[in-house]
């Protein structure tokens, strides 16, 4: 009896193990530790009527933000039926509020300006935190938009989630790359350091004093 017992601790113990997790010395149930993401719909900035263009990016972030056992994304039909609910949704008032009605740890806004080429510029709202991080992707050719809005998706995953993916990996092969390439063409280049270098150009989080 004494041994069953003994297994039945240990069995216990390995449980807990798994369904508890530490992290900044409190410890959170593995349920907590998924963190929920709400996509806004993005304006669209053009002359002609884009509609398609903002739905496809939306099933492209939902698809690569999604990350089983880390990260859900908010259904569209769900956020679409909160947006009903509010009036005005631009400014961190109207952020806050679908972050609450949705449950939501972060929430994503976007605008895509098309006037020749095209623009991407995307905010993530880390909610608990009250702080944000922009995202910004341009070019000459609409046919980049698929792969612009894979590669800021790429760098939400690895900067907000700390998730490395195939295409990270890919980008960080590109920019070493051509850091190398600004040395040999430029020598006065080696006087900057490529770790501060990266520190600019690389998002970082941003606070904000008023959400709600």
């Amino acid at each position: 009896m004494r041994n069953n017992h003994l297994l039945y601790q240990t069995i216990f113990a390995i449980f807990i193990s798994f369904c508890i997790l530490t992290r900044g010395g409190q410890t959170v149930t593995a349920e907590e530790a998924i963190k929920t993401i709400c996509v806004l719909p993005f304006n669209i900035n053009a002359s002609e009527n884009l509609t398609h263009i903002r739905e496809g990016i939306f099933h492209m972030l939902y698809s690569r933000l999604s990350w089983r056992d880390n990260v859900v994304v908010i259904p569209a039909n769900k956020i679409k039926d909160y947006l009903s609910h509010i009036d005005k949704i631009s400014g961190t008032s109207g952020i806050g509020e679908m972050a609450r009605l949705t449950h939501s740890d972060f929430v994503l806004a976007g605008t895509v300006t098309r006037l020749g080429g095209f623009s991407i510029d995307v905010q993530v709202y880390d909610i608990g935190n009250k702080r944000y991080m922009t995202f910004f992707e341009q070019s000459s050719k609409t046919e980049d938009l698929i792969n612009k809005v894979n590669r800021i998706t790429t760098t939400i995953n690895k900067k907000v989630f700390d998730r490395t993916t195939r295409t990270w990996e890919k980008m960080e092969q590109e920019k070493q790359a051509n850091i190398r390439e600004q040395k040999r063409k430029n020598p006065e280049y080696m006087m900057k350091s490529p770790e501060w270098k990266d520190t600019n150009q690389s998002p970082g989080w941003k606070i904000w004093k008023y959400l709600f």
